[in-house]
């Protein structure tokens, strides 16, 4: 095998396609506000519930 004569440079050159990035959030596309709405309504329900069997004690 011959020596090489001079040294060369590999370039990596990035590609046109878009990448396939996946959500950063661990949540994905979750509403928050929606599911904290739905808890909202929910506990004045589950508060009174508590009450009526505290006093039924």
């Amino acid at each position: 095998m011959r020596a090489q004569s001079k040294p060369f440079i590999v370039e990596v050159k990035s590609s046109r396609r878009p990448e396939r990035r996946q959500s950063a959030s661990i949540w994905g596309n979750l509403d928050l506000a929606a599911v904290a709405e739905e808890i909202a309504e929910e506990m004045p329900q589950q508060s009174a519930a508590l009450e009526e069997t505290a006093e039924a004690r």
